[in-house]
């Protein structure tokens, strides 16, 4: 397979992957940011269990009893409710940056207590630029500061987003194979999540609506991104995967003003360019520093 293939298809997982607030608005289902989050969680883990279960042999249940393992499913399942509140109260465009924007922080954190990777003087300006354009983000021209649910939801998502990161090398490191890593991860929380699914008024996904919005998003932007995202994984470095999947707030963001006419200020356009900046030059100076590793 040549480079340009597995790169075509982490960029459309990209893409999928950004599709995710945008769908939930124009699905328009009656239900909460909680809700879509829970039901999002259920479809994609099953889906995957059932996919994986025919292309890896590894057990499942033998890496979810890890203390790694659970984490990444709680770390999971914190994501999938946290991102859709946050972009339910906020809106795809700003929802969406907050919570990619936010991640890469809590990643080097996190990575630098569990897996003792070096903090380097370049993450920390990254850090600098991401923090400035959250700043931006969530402050309106008459207004401080604020600090509001949308926030803490985007916030609690890119933590979320850190924990299952995080969490996934370490069992990778322990012998799981991607696949089984990425399982655990997303089928792990399943249990946890139709408990919370039939103490949330599961009775919205009987309309037409709610069950579109619980199928497309488990389906589509979970389950069959994530296998685009493995086929690129298993032939990129993963420095470049990265640096690829930038575009997904890119086009959350493109989405939420062209498809839903969201509007944004130009202080907060401002904030999104800042994100935008800092997620990319994280990108290409770790993919530099792996090609030499490489070469």
């Amino acid at each position: 397979m040549s480079r340009a293939k597995p790169f075509a298809f982490v960029v459309l997982a990209s893409v999928l992957f950004g599709t995710t607030g945008t769908a939930q608005a124009i699905l328009n289902a009656d239900a909460s940011g909680f809700q879509v989050g829970v039901a999002r969680q259920i479809v994609g883990g099953l889906a995957l269990l059932i996919i994986v279960r025919f292309m890896n042999q590894q057990s499942i249940l033998k890496y979810l009893r890890t203390p790694a393992g659970l984490f990444a499913a709680a770390g999971t399942l914190l994501y999938q409710i946290t991102f859709f509140v946050g972009v339910s109260n906020l809106g795809v465009a700003l929802g969406t940056v907050i919570a990619l924007g936010s991640a890469p922080i809590f990643t080097m954190v996190l990575g630098r207590v569990f897996l003792k990777e070096l903090i380097t003087r370049m993450q920390l300006l990254v850090t600098f630029l991401v923090l400035v354009g959250i700043w931006f983000l969530v402050t309106k021209p008459d207004q401080s500061f604020q600090i509001n649910l949308g926030l803490l939801a985007g916030l609690g998502a890119g933590l979320g987003y850190a924990i299952y990161t995080t969490s996934s090398k370490i069992m990778m490191t322990q012998g799981a194979q991607p696949a089984t890593a990425m399982t655990v991860a997303f089928a792990g929380p399943v249990p946890i999540a139709l408990i919370l699914f039939g103490l949330s008024d599961p009775s919205w996904i009987l309309s037409q609506a709610g069950f579109a919005t619980a199928l497309y998003l488990g389906l589509i932007p979970t389950a069959l991104a994530y296998i685009f995202f493995g086929i690129g994984l298993r032939t990129l470095t993963a420095s470049t995967v990265a640096t690829i999947t930038l575009l997904e707030p890119v086009v959350a963001s493109a989405f939420g003003v062209l498809l839903l006419n969201e509007v944004l200020s130009s202080t907060q356009a401002v904030g999104i360019v800042l994100v935008m900046l800092g997620l990319l030059i994280l990108g290409i100076k770790s993919s530099k520093r792996k090609e030499q590793v490489v070469n």
